[in-house]
């Protein structure tokens, strides 16, 4: 008797140690109901673009300014003043799409070729003036190559021709408060005409023909060019700059033109460093600045500018780099 009442109690202790043993283990399936988190929750994952602040925050950057130097026509085709049709032309098709500022004021009778040393960018002296122009963006452009050929037959009396011309086009673009290049971009394109013209007259296509269809060209090229610059400006952080201080109200260089609203909080570092390899004294680019503090968008003026209050820090001077919090 005494054996079975033991032998009772042992076996009822151990089904109950295993229905508890099987109740505190979690199925696979529980398991995977779970909420997860990423690695770096309160670190990595916040602000990234996957994130809804990393979103926003992509979506709400303003535009640019942005300055095109007249193209370098490194070509002997003349007769018409290229370069500063193909800058002109850049400058008419950014202005349409709305994604960039280029200030009226940013215009600057200074070509690409003033800043060319031999096969070199004298990079230096271009974000100098840049700077002094108040953009965060240069561009400089060189017509590499201009070919013009024809081809016809006679027909009668008149003689059907094909005139073609192909140019190939570059920019480079720089951002101003790295001081560095962002981008190369060449495109070629082509143009043509058919005309009829007398057997005996020969060719008298004049040189205004082929400049005209030369400038077809360019345009073409041009075109192509800028989707693919404009990408790459948009990838870059905007920043603007401390215009004038009076008080205790700080004048921006950028307002509601380029996308800023009131209650902007922008962060204020000073004019990073211009850095030179100690061997060659080639131009590396320029270091970032050190953050003095922060600025609080309270209004607008004039077609793009901005009046803003200090929110935190001090010791701000004119020239100091802004840009979003």
């Amino acid at each position: 008797m005494n054996q079975t009442r033991m032998f009772i109690f042992v076996f009822g202790i151990t089904g109950i140690f295993i229905v508890l043993m099987s109740g505190c283990s979690r199925s696979q399936g529980y398991k995977e109901d779970q909420p997860t988190y990423p690695q770096g929750y309160y670190s990595d994952g916040a602000g990234s673009n996957s994130q809804p602040s990393g979103r926003i925050e992509a979506m709400g950057q303003p535009k640019k300014k942005l300055a095109v130097l007249n193209f370098w026509n490194d070509t002997p085709v003349d007769g018409a003043d290229f370069g500063f049709f193909a800058a002109d032309e850049l400058k008419r098709i950014l202005s349409l799409t709305n994604r960039v500022v280029l200030p009226p004021d940013a215009t600057s009778t200074l070509e690409t070729k003033d800043f060319v040393q031999g096969s070199d960018i004298k990079v230096a002296q271009l974000i100098r003036e840049a700077k002094r122009l108040g953009v965060a963006i240069v561009v400089i452009g060189r017509i590499g190559k201009i070919v013009f050929r024809q081809r016809g037959d006679e027909v009668g009396i008149f003689r059907q021709t094909q005139s073609l011309v192909a140019a190939d086009v570059e920019v480079k673009v720089f951002d101003v408060n790295a001081g560095k290049e962002i981008a190369a971009i060449g495109r070629s394109a082509e143009s043509s005409s058919n005309s009829f013209v007398a057997v005996e007259q020969g060719n008298l296509q004049s040189k205004e023909y082929r400049a005209e269809l030369s400038q077809m060209a360019i345009r073409e090229a041009v075109n192509q060019i800028a989707p693919e610059l404009i990408k790459n400006v948009e990838k870059t952080a905007w920043q603007g700059r401390i215009a004038k201080i009076v008080g205790t109200r700080v004048y921006i260089n950028s307002g509601r033109g380029s996308g800023l609203v009131s209650g902007d909080i922008l962060k204020v570092l000073s004019p990073g460093d211009e850095l030179y390899d100690p061997t060659t004294g080639a131009f590396l680019g320029q270091t970032q600045g050190l953050l003095k503090g922060t600025l609080e968008v309270k209004d607008f003026l004039g077609e793009d500018g901005a009046v803003s209050m200090i929110h935190t820090g001090g010791n701000f001077k004119e020239g100091d780099t802004v840009k979003l919090y």
